[in-house]
């Protein structure tokens, strides 16, 4: 049985004059990409119907906007006016029969969470924080906790409705227009704004999550397990201590999720945590991290694992989403901000990957906090992040020493033929995007096609030259 027009998101009622005068004001506001490589004063939009979005339409440069957690600056810069989406945070249709939902662009996960969790179904692909938006989710293609198993966000995604100045609004299929599906998903938000999406959804079976830890001795170990046990899991990936000491450098744990049998109706009533906001990440006015505190780190963090159990359960939102309430691991990190590289590494050069990796970090002043891998799966097109292998993921302070670094992972990447993702990394050039992404050409010629104008830009989109 179907249910329309079930509210999530609140607007006011009434002509709504004196609030449309507020929400379509242009302000001038600082904005800083997630990772706080970049940061710039930019004019933000925040529209709440439909008809103010079209109404400031074909008026200089824009690009949407959602929850701002990109780690690259892709919903701002380049002269180009942000468009807060966060308004349109609507429920419009819920087919749980189907396993079908539609939604407003501007929903957060954890709110789709909430409504889903009631009839036992969930999303089956969600990234690690609760107030990432479904439409900031199609933008950048994001994977979840298992790309291997669930593919990437386009793989839940059964339509989508879009809106460009130069063609309206309408709707994008990959039956009916499969070219403008994929320049959008993973198309940066250069097609234009998402205004709405439906989404397939997957049976629950329980609302907690047993987690199983496995100690490992190094890369190799953690690499091996993690492939063992990903296909029949909820997921399994590794942490890894990533610090400059040779004897104790890829030891770590491999972390295997399943649902626990049981009631696939989650309880009502909302999970709280402190939201974390591009600015509020960066309030330290210091980092927490220099090589001495992460060795620390990385030692607390191994005795404190050995000190619990080896299997621990836990609600399904907090597996999901388990930054939500951990958000000081960001925080740590400071003004000066952090630089997270992920990469797609081919299942045949991943060894070799690994173990030049190891020899970078080891001789590379660079502070490095974290090392994790998970399998992954999927079809390579486009400038989409996503195919088979493994997804090489290595936090580290920013820093003089960590550009550097991080230019010879670069070249590393390239000889082994992986892809770097690029809604990661504020700093990643053209250059290595080129070398590494087969269809960077007819990503841009798409792009240019259908946008002639270039009304949709932003720092990210200048930096690469899309």
């Amino acid at each position: 049985m179907s249910t329309a027009g079930c509210a999530v998101g609140k607007r006011s009622n009434g002509d709504g004059s004196v609030r449309e005068s507020v929400l379509t004001q242009t302000e001038e506001v600082k904005l800083v990409s997630f990772d706080g490589g970049i940061e710039r004063l930019v004019m933000v939009r925040q529209p709440d119907r439909y008809r103010l979005i079209e109404a400031n339409a074909g008026h200089g440069h824009q690009i949407a906007r959602g929850g701002g957690y990109s780690y690259a600056a892709a919903s701002f810069g380049a002269g180009a006016v942000s468009v807060d989406m966060r308004h349109f945070n609507r429920l419009l249709r819920f087919d749980p029969g189907g396993r079908t939902i539609e939604v407003e662009a501007g929903l957060t996960l954890g709110e789709l969470l909430e409504v889903t969790s009631f009839a036992g179904l969930a999303l089956s692909v969600q990234p690690g924080y609760p107030a990432v938006t479904v439409g900031g989710c199609i933008a950048a293609n994001v994977h979840g906790k298992n790309p291997l198993r669930e593919g990437t966000f386009r793989d839940a995604l059964v339509d989508m409705t879009l809106f460009h100045p130069s063609h309206g609004i309408f709707r994008v299929t990959r039956e009916h227009s499969r070219e403008l599906f994929d320049l959008t998903t993973g198309g940066y938000g250069l097609t234009g704004v998402i205004l709405s999406a439906t989404l397939c959804l997957s049976h629950l079976g329980g609302t907690r999550v047993a987690i199983r830890r496995v100690e490992v001795g190094n890369l190799r170990e953690g690499l091996e397990l993690s492939r063992q046990l990903a296909a029949e899991s909820l997921f399994a990936y590794t942490w890894h201590d990533a610090t400059a000491r040779s004897t104790r450098f890829g030891r770590g744990f491999v972390y295997q999720g399943s649902l626990v049998p049981g009631d696939p109706r989650g309880k009502r009533g909302k999970n709280r945590y402190r939201v974390l906001t591009p600015t509020a990440r960066a309030r330290l006015p210091f980092s927490f991290w220099y090589p001495a505190t992460i060795c620390a780190f990385a030692s607390a963090f191994r005795w404190f694992e050995r000190c619990h159990p080896p299997v621990t359960e836990t609600t399904l939102f907090d597996a999901l989403f388990p930054f939500a309430r951990r958000s000081i691991y960001f925080r740590l990190f400071g003004r000066q901000g952090l630089v997270e590289y992920q990469v797609i590494v081919p299942d045949q050069r991943i060894e070799l990957f690994l173990e030049e990796l190891r020899r970078l970090i080891l001789g590379s002043d660079a502070p490095a906090v974290m090392l994790s891998l998970k399998p992954s799966g999927g079809e390579r097109g486009l400038l989409r992040f996503e195919g088979n292998g493994t997804c090489v993921t290595l936090d580290l302070q920013r820093s003089a020493a960590t550009s550097d670094l991080l230019k010879r992972i670069d070249e590393l990447t390239i000889e082994v033929g992986g892809i770097p993702n690029i809604i990661k990394d504020s700093r990643l050039p053209k250059s290595v995007v080129k070398a590494c992404y087969p269809d960077y050409e007819r990503f841009r010629e798409g792009i240019r096609s259908f946008d002639p104008r270039r009304i949709f830009m932003s720092e990210l989109s200048n930096r690469l030259d899309l």
